[in-house]
C-alpha cells in the first residue's frame, strides 16, 4: 500500500514537472529577448557556463560528489558528450531566434521534434510501427514539405535545427541510465570546458560592452535557472513517465511557442503555415493517443 501511494506521488509530481518544463521552455524566449543587446554567442556562452556553475553548486550542496564520479562510464560518458552538442546546437538556435523575431520557426520545430524521435526509434531500434502511426508520419512528412516549399516567410534551417537537436537529445535522455542531474552536469562540463579552450586559443572574449544596461548584466545572472530548471524537470518527468504519456507533454511547447510568436512577436502566420501546423498537429494527436491505447491494453494484459 505504501510503495503504491509513493509510486503515484512520484507519476503525479513527474506529470507536473513534464507539463512545467515545457511552459517555461516555450516563454523562455521572452527572457532572452529582453538580453537582445548582448551578441548571441555571448549569450549562449553565458548560459551554457552559468548553467554548470550552478549545477555543480547543487551537486555540491547536497553531497552527491562521490556518487557522480561513480556513476560515470564511459558508454554514458558518450552518450551525454552527443547530448551535450545536441543541447548546444538547440540553445543557440533558440537564443539566436528569440532574439531576431523567428520564435514561430522554433515552435514548429519542437512540433516535428517527436517525429523525430518516432523515426530513431523505428531506425535504430527497430520499434514496430502500426498502421495509424506510419500514416500519421506520412502526413506529417507531407506537412514539412508543405512548409519547406510553400511557407517562404518562415526559415526552415531553424525548424529542422530545433526539430532535429531536440528529437535526438530526447531520445539520449531516454536510454541514458544516468541520473538526470548527474547527466545535465556531464552535458555542461563538456561545452564549458570547449567554451575554456576556444577562449585561451582565441581573440573571442564574454566582456560585455561598457553600455549594457545594468538590468542586462543582472538578468545574465539568470540564465542558469532559466536553463536548467525546464531540463531538469524535463529529465525527471522523462525518467518516471512512459513514452506514450510523455508525448502528450509534446504539444504544450510549439502551442506555447507559437502563441508567444503571434501575440508578442507579432510574428504572421500566413494559410500556408496555418495549414501545415494543423496536420502536423493532428497527426501527432493520433500517434500520441494510439500509444497511450496501446499501453493501457498492455497495462490490462498485464494484470
Amino acid at each position: 500500500m505504501v510503495n503504491r501511494i509513493n509510486s503515484t506521488r512520484v507519476i503525479i509530481a513527474a506529470v507536473v514537472a513534464g507539463v512545467t518544463a515545457n511552459l517555461i521552455l516555450g516563454a523562455s524566449s521572452l527572457f532572452w529577448r529582453a538580453l537582445s543587446d548582448i551578441p548571441t554567442e555571448v549569450l549562449l556562452c553565458y548560459r551554457i557556463l552559468a548553467s554548470f556553475f550552478t549545477l555543480a553548486v547543487l551537486v555540491l550542496m547536497i553531497g552527491q560528489c562521490r556518487n557522480f564520479i561513480s556513476a560515470l562510464t564511459f558508454e554514458r560518458t558518450l552518450y551525454h558528450l552527443g547530448a551535450a552538442l545536441l543541447i548546444a546546437i538547440n540553445w543557440g538556435t533558440f537564443v539566436w531566434s528569440s532574439i531576431n523575431g523567428h520564435v514561430l520557426e522554433t515552435g514548429i520545430g519542437y512540433l516535428i521534434a517527436p517525429f523525430v524521435a518516432i523515426g530513431i526509434g523505428a531506425l535504430v531500434l527497430k520499434e514496430y510501427l502500426s498502421k495509424i502511426c506510419r500514416l500519421a508520419m506520412a502526413v506529417i512528412f507531407f506537412g514539412v514539405v508543405l512548409l519547406l516549399f510553400n511557407s517562404a516567410e518562415l526559415k526552415p534551417l531553424i525548424y529542422f535545427s530545433i526539430g532535429i537537436s531536440w528529437g535526438c537529445y530526447a531520445y539520449v535522455k531516454k536510454i541514458s541510465k544516468l541520473d538526470a542531474l548527474f547527466g545535465l552536469v556531464l552535458e555542461t562540463a563538456f561545452l564549458s570546458v570547449a567554451i575554456c579552450f576556444f577562449i585561451s586559443t582565441s581573440d573571442f572574449s564574454l566582456a560585455f560592452e561598457p553600455t549594457l544596461p545594468i538590468e542586462s548584466r543582472l538578468l545574465v545572472l539568470g540564465c542558469g535557472l532559466i536553463s536548467m530548471l525546464p531540463l531538469w524537470l524535463f529529465s525527471f518527468s522523462a525518467k518516471n513517465l512512459s513514452l506514450s504519456v510523455m508525448g502528450f507533454f509534446q504539444f504544450i511547447l510549439p502551442i506555447t511557442q507559437i502563441s508567444i510568436a503571434l501575440f508578442f512577436y507579432r510574428q504572421v502566420l500566413s494559410v500556408n503555415t496555418a495549414i501545415c501546423f494543423s496536420l502536423i498537429l493532428a497527426a501527432l494527436l493520433f500517434i500520441v493517443y494510439e500509444s497511450f491505447l496501446r499501453t493501457e491494453k498492455l497495462n490490462k494484459i498485464d494484470s
